[in-house]
């Protein structure tokens, strides 16, 4: 398929949509500002701004820190490699991101994932609070409660998938979403 019918395929795909940006590449907080400016003069009248752009941020920075697919930036730092899309229809906003993981990270993540989504509003809290004074997890860059912090702010459950790659590697994808206002 040439790439004027991928273009055509996607402009398809997302003709209820519009799709207030896309970005796929290597992630750098240059770019999070950027896209951040983005979301915040895109959305100025939204009443969830806040949270959105807290969602953001925080998907943006798991792609930084944990996606396992690397590039080298053009002051020699590592940084990680992922999709961030950002887009709106007629009663929602979404925020869905991809990355590579390794295959042994696929049931951790699925399990904690799966948990949050089991928990009510207050439940969320109470975890939220619970994990805020455990230690922090060896290999975490944060508290460890990323996760939790987007579910808490997103109106609906946390979407997510794997897609097998090849024997070593999953692609992570995740979709949170918040209702407009109105």
């Amino acid at each position: 398929m040439s790439s004027h019918e991928e273009i055509y395929k996607q402009y398809i795909s997302t003709r209820n949509t519009r799709v207030i940006f896309s970005f796929k590449g290597m992630f750098s907080q240059e770019i999070l500002t950027e896209f951040g400016s983005m979301i915040r003069t895109s959305l100025q009248a939204e009443t969830k701004l806040k949270k959105i752009f807290g969602v953001f941020i925080e998907i943006s920075q798991n792609i930084l820190y944990y996606s396992d697919e690397k590039a080298i930036g053009a002051h020699g730092e590592e940084s990680g490699v992922g999709i961030v899309i950002f887009e709106e229809d007629d009663t929602k906003y979404t925020i869905e991101s991809g990355n590579l993981i390794k295959k042994d990270k696929v049931e951790r993540i699925r399990g904690k994932i799966e948990h949050i989504n089991s928990l009510d509003r207050d439940k969320l809290k109470s975890y939220y609070q619970e994990q805020l004074r455990q230690e922090r997890p060896e290999d975490s860059k944060g508290a460890g409660i990323g996760l939790i912090d987007i579910a808490r702010k997103s109106d609906y459950p946390l979407g997510f998938g794997f897609t097998e790659v090849d024997e070593n590697f999953n692609f992570y994808t995740m979709a949170i979403s918040f209702k407009k206002e109105g």
